[in-house]
């Protein structure tokens, strides 16, 4: 049913000629504007109610509109996500013990497979590329290492790990990404592997060997006294960074590589410009002799030598090259001592001394210094010279001072007569006589230092006819005979009674075995005699006569003969001792045998006998020797004594004439 509008509101525009007529704009203002009354608006009042109006009319609309779209919208946004969220969660299922699909490993598909037969998979691949999958080749050479030699592994597991991880990282919207990529593309994942750079390089290594064209460096020659340089040349090696870079390569893209070997040149480190300086002072080196000086001697040492001991060191380091010139000072040393030993080396002479009443101590010879060369220090001045500017050396040695110097007597200390002995020969046959006076001869001007022991076999040496011993008498083993140098211990009886005398201290003494009065001439007592005996050919094994020098200064002993007797004298240091020889005794003669004896003698012509020995008494006889010191303190102190055995008649006879002479 249509109602009809009230006259007030019927549309009256035609009637106007206005839109909406005066009877809107009378509501309008009525709506608007109520409180006005009846009071007029203006026309821009009206027109602005009327703009407000129609907006809040349209924004009703709008309102009412999206709330019927927008529950639509959403409902249908919820329902796309719902329906993505049950793809991917069947998608992740599905793959749940899989690696995503689409992934691939260097060249090799694994999307889709297990983690096992991922692995096999790859490990099928690398061990294609790990047996025979590189080969290079050049000038007739071929190669083709395993990964191993080149020190290669290719990693499976780290590859075949980040592979199973892929896709599984990160937040959802990484998650969904990756859903969205796999759809687009396949996703790589590089097989990565190491490369021992150790072992590559021994690799390459041992390729330049079979290359054979290495780089020759020049090289500084000595041949005697001529110097010359070998040149240098280039050469051919593999060419490390690319041959690494192609490798590294291979690799990654898991793909078999059959390649000319890359090569590149082999410089040498030591070309001809380097050595010629070296050369050009090596050759003026070996251009001059070195002149040796010593003591007033000249030797000249020839290049040639030198040039045996030269020792040139060529060497590389930081780029530069450096050539090193020396001597070899160990086999230089060697040279010098072989050659110059003999005519450097000298050992000291002591000076002979004697003394002289009235002038005392005197230099009977010179004195000379001893010399040693010292062969490393002659070796390096040598060397010095010949690598610099060729100037004399002088022999260096080690200068030893004579214990005896000639310059410096006073050193000994010998200022005095402290000790004198003397003994008569009277009476002795002329044998007995030459003996005692080459004795006497070698004993004299025999120095001993102080706290020294003195030895008188030491002193006059071994006993031999060459020296101007004779035969004469003996006593040996208890029996008397002969031998070359009896009468010798007439000079040892002599020294024996100096020593006394000078306050020496006595070590090794030998009483006679049988008493001989000839040394008790001149009113000297029995047991004042002492015997030396130089049997068999061991020094040590004989009797001697020795004494300690007990001074603070060297002795002299002086020895000579002034018929019928020998005299000893012992020059030192007078130092105020005191010698005292007291409670002397001399036994009765114990008497000798009435019975007489024989003993065989080798040497006496067959059937003979002769009388050996006249029948002696024995006899005891001892001293005290006391040296006190000026301080009153004890020196030396000793008891000597002596026993004389006593003898009957004695024959000797021949072999097999025993019991045949008178004894018999």
């Amino acid at each position: 049913m249509v109602q009809s509008l009230s006259p007030d509101f019927r549309d009256t525009s035609s009637q106007t000629g206005e839109s909406g007529g005066a009877t809107l704009l009378d509501r309008a203002r009525r709506l608007v504007l109520p409180d006005h009354g009846d009071r007029p608006v203006s026309e821009r009042t009206v027109k602005n109610a009327r703009s407000k109006g129609a907006a809040s009319f349209r924004s009703s609309a709008l309102t009412r509109r999206m709330a019927i779209v927008l529950p639509r919208v959403l409902f249908g946004v919820c329902a796309v996500l719902f329906a993505m969220a049950l793809g991917l969660f069947a998608f992740r299922a599905l793959y749940s013990d899989k690696i995503y699909p689409a992934v691939v490993v260097g060249d090799v598909q694994v999307g889709g497979l297990t983690e096992a037969d991922a692995r096999d998979k790859l490990s099928t691949r690398a061990g294609v590329l790990e047996t025979d999958g590189l080969t290079f080749s050049y000038g007739g050479h071929t190669w083709t290492p395993t990964l191993e030699e080149l020190g290669g592994d290719i990693q499976v597991e780290e590859a075949l790990s980040e592979a199973q991880q892929f896709g599984r990282t990160g937040d959802a919207m990484d998650r969904l990404s990756f859903t969205g990529d796999i759809l687009q593309q396949d996703q790589s994942i590089p097989l990565r592997s190491t490369l021992d750079p150790s072992v590559l390089n021994r690799w390459f290594d041992q390729v330049d060997q079979d290359i054979n064209q290495f780089a020759v460096d020049a090289v500084l020659i000595v041949s005697g006294t001529d110097v010359s340089i070998t040149p240098d040349a280039t050469g051919t090696v593999v060419d490390r960074a690319a041959m690494t870079s192609m490798i590294l390569q291979t690799l990654e893209d898991l793909q078999p590589l059959n390649s000319e070997l890359p090569t590149s040149v082999d410089q040498p480190n030591v070309v001809v410009a380097d050595l010629e300086s070296p050369r050009d002072r090596l050759a003026g080196s070996l251009g001059e002799h070195i002149r040796v000086d010593f003591e007033g001697t000249s030797w000249r040492i020839e290049p040639d030598v030198m040039s045996q001991y030269l020792i040139v060191s060529q060497s590389y380091v930081n780029g530069e090259s450096t050539v090193d010139i020396a001597v070899d000072q160990e086999a230089l040393s060697d040279y010098l001592r072989e050659t110059f030993a003999a005519e450097v080396n000298r050992t000291p002479v002591n000076a002979t001394v004697g003394w002289q009443s009235g002038s005392g101590l005197f230099a009977k010879t010179p004195s000379t210094e001893g010399a040693t060369m010292k062969p490393g220090e002659f070796a390096t001045m040598v060397s010095d010279s010949f690598l610099g500017d060729h100037e004399r050396v002088s022999v260096p040695v080690v200068v030893t001072k004579p214990r005896i110097d000639q310059n410096n007597l006073a050193a000994l200390k010998i200022d005095s007569l402290i000790g004198r002995g003397d003994s008569n020969f009277d009476g002795s046959t002329d044998s007995r006589a030459v003996n005692i006076s080459v004795g006497v001869d070698l004993l004299n001007g025999e120095l001993v230092g102080p706290g020294e022991l003195f030895s008188f076999n030491g002193a006059i040496g071994e006993i031999t006819a060459d020296k101007g011993y004779v035969e004469s008498s003996v006593v040996v083993a208890e029996r008397v005979g002969k031998d070359v140098g009896g009468g010798i211990c007439q000079v040892s009886t002599t020294v024996f009674r100096a020593a006394l005398d000078a306050g020496m201290t006595l070590e090794q003494w030998n009483p006679h075995t049988y008493r001989i009065q000839g040394y008790e001439y001149d009113e000297w007592n029995p047991g004042f005699d002492a015997s030396i005996l130089q049997l068999g050919t061991d020094p040590t094994m004989w009797g001697d006569l020795t004494f300690t020098n007990n001074t603070d200064g060297y002795i002299l002993v002086q020895s000579w003969t002034d018929y019928p007797h020998v005299v000893v004298e012992i020059y030192g240091f007078d130092d105020g001792r005191t010698v005292d020889i007291y409670d002397q005794y001399v036994s009765d003669p114990i008497p000798a045998p009435e019975t007489a004896g024989e003993y065989v003698d080798n040497l006496m012509a067959p059937g003979t006998w002769d009388i050996a020995e006249y029948p002696l008494n024995g006899l005891e006889a001892s001293f005290m020797y006391t040296v006190t010191a000026a301080d009153g303190s004890l020196i030396t102190e000793r008891y000597f004594g002596t026993y004389f055995k006593e003898r009957g008649l004695m024959y000797k006879v021949a072999p097999g004439m025993e019991g045949q002479s008178p004894a018999g």
